[in-house]
């Protein structure tokens, strides 16, 4: 009896690498980060292991440089704050 390939859903696959997946359908690799209590995945956008890990490395850094709670903030709030500055 035949398995077809299309039959089977795709999933990320861990790495040896902690945090660094790759999805099975495409190879594509991913990082799969906790960050204040919640998960972010990003795509590094490299089938290349060697790259991912370089860019998985880039990654996690950035994560703590954002701010989230400027996303709800409004044009006027963004336009008071800068104001103040200049």
């Amino acid at each position: 009896m035949k398995t077809s390939l299309a039959s089977e859903k795709p999933t990320f696959q861990k790495t040896e690498v902690p945090c660094l997946y790759r999805y099975s359908s495409n190879g594509v690799y991913y990082a799969l980060v906790k960050h204040e209590g919640k998960q972010k995945r990003a795509s590094l956008e490299t089938t290349d292991k060697t790259v991912a890990k370089r860019k998985l490395g880039d990654f996690q850094p950035d994560l703590g440089k954002v701010d989230p709670s400027a996303g709800r903030l409004t044009l006027r709030e963004l336009c008071a704050r800068y104001l103040a500055t200049v």
